[in-house]
């Protein structure tokens, strides 16, 4: 992102603006909208430049929440970022020294940045990937707690939640725990989404909201970069890369060597993905975020997003 650009941040409620305003032409941001909008099941597309809402469209309202399945990841990362921020721990930490009964799903040489990038399950850490949304990603709620003092649900609302102005209450056990994973025994976040848009928002502005510094800049940085790229180069913490490093791996087994995953997009765009169609592009050359929720079949998941992708880049300037 250019750093002389004007970042807009959201109060509780969002500016909005006309794309020519911002550089770009109505007809074909509206078209792409129409494209993504007419994938099967769309509940809604959301596209915001320099901090503005320039184009939304909905099936129920810009207030309708959403199951977001994986897109929970993303603000999990976040968590592991503000403790980091804030001294309590170390992505470098290893996962043995906060949680010493051994993990029998975690290899014991892993840190906790091998869980974040789902290289922690085979010895050496960081040799294999493989995708979790359960027992080895919940692992880091716990580190959290133990972290913090504080119970995995009152961090969120402190730290990310208020500065943030999030909507959504993240589901918890009686006790405050949560979960990072989507897979497990709570109810998934259901969010809007301009929530998913906020997120997006702290991370395409290298962890700051306003004057705060939530995030440290180089954990933005080192999390929006493939950690062991011949594991995969489209994974670095919890978020989905287009690194031209390694070798990219989607969760439904393709991959690629001979370019990045998506050849059309910037090599520093990364993506929050959960299942069904639940998708944010972040485009930091042009400072630009989309949102799109939906139901669409998970079979589907690799056409739909390539869509989306050639969409964005459709109305944004060479």
């Amino acid at each position: 992102m250019d750093s002389k650009v004007k970042t807009n941040y959201p109060d509780s409620q969002w500016d909005t603006g006309v794309p020519e305003d911002f550089g770009l032409d109505s007809a074909r941001l509206k078209a792409a909208v129409d494209e993504i909008y007419g994938i099967e099941k769309r509940y809604g597309v959301l596209v915001i430049k320099d901090g503005v809402i320039i184009h939304e469209k909905y099936r129920r309202g810009a207030n309708a929440v959403n199951k977001i399945f994986s897109l929970t990841k993303g603000f999990g990362a976040t968590l592991i970022g503000i403790a980091q921020q804030q001294g309590m721990l170390s992505v470098h930490d290893k996962i043995s020294d906060w949680l010493p009964v051994h993990h029998p799903e975690i290899t014991a040489d892993a840190e906790i940045r091998h869980v974040l990038n789902m290289t922690a399950s085979e010895a050496p850490a960081g040799n294999r990937w493989r995708y979790n949304s359960n027992f080895i990603l919940n692992s880091l709620t716990g580190i959290l707690w133990l972290a913090s003092g504080r119970t995995p649900v009152e961090f969120y609302r402190e730290f990310l939640k208020e500065p943030l102005q999030l909507s959504f209450d993240w589901p918890s056990n009686p006790r405050g725990w949560i979960q990072i994973g989507s897979q497990g025994p709570l109810p998934v976040i259901e969010a809007d989404h301009r929530d998913i848009a906020r997120l997006g928002l702290l991370w395409l502005n290298q962890g700051s909201w306003g004057s705060e510094q939530i995030l440290g800049a180089d954990f933005v940085s080192e999390a929006l970069t493939p950690a062991f790229p011949e594991a995969n180069g489209a994974y670095g913490y919890l978020w989905w890369l287009n690194s031209n490093q390694g070798i990219w791996r989607t969760t439904g087994g393709h991959s690629g060597t001979e370019s990045r995953w998506f050849p059309e997009a910037d090599e520093n765009v990364f993506m929050a993905l959960g299942a069904h169609g639940k998708v944010m592009i972040v485009v930091p050359d042009h400072n630009l975020i989309m949102v799109s929720m939906g139901e669409t079949p998970q079979e589907q998941s690799g056409a739909y997003l390539a869509k989306m992708m050639t969409a964005v880049y459709s109305f944004l300037p060479a």
